[in-house]
């Protein structure tokens, strides 16, 4: 099941976001706030929402994603966790000039009943009522 989750923000003049704690589920999807002061995004995460780290990969980069206001983003592989994220790089950070609210998509990995408990079998290419 995917899980809609308002945040995280950044505030007018700042560069990192508050955090958001994403860990009931995978990460799928990042929805971009649609007045983005140009610039790429990285991430750090969290365990407990209290320390935080930036996500590097195995060869020492930043995660990184190249994005454009308004729009969403998918196969970040991000872990689960609490979640930052930076306009900008931790070398480079660029300030946003508004505040800017992200929406995270998770997925919980649970399935929802179908509607009245109707449970449905697939039979030869059709479905028995």
């Amino acid at each position: 099941m995917i899980q809609i989750l308002d945040g995280p923000v950044i505030e007018s003049g700042e560069s990192l976001s508050d955090g958001l704690d994403c860990s009931a589920g995978e990460i799928v999807k990042l929805t971009m706030p649609s007045g983005w002061t140009h610039a790429d995004v990285t991430f750090m995460t969290s365990s407990d929402g209290n320390g935080y780290n930036d996500i590097l990969h195995t060869n020492g980069l930043e995660v990184s994603s190249a994005v454009f206001p308004g729009t969403a983003v998918i196969g970040l592989g991000l872990v689960k966790g609490w979640l930052k994220i930076r306009s900008g790089s931790r070398d480079r950070p660029v300030v946003q000039t508004e505040r800017r609210q992200f929406a995270v998509a998770i997925d919980t990995g649970t399935a929802t009943a179908p509607a009245g408990n109707e449970l449905r079998v697939r039979l030869l290419g059709g479905f028995a009522p």
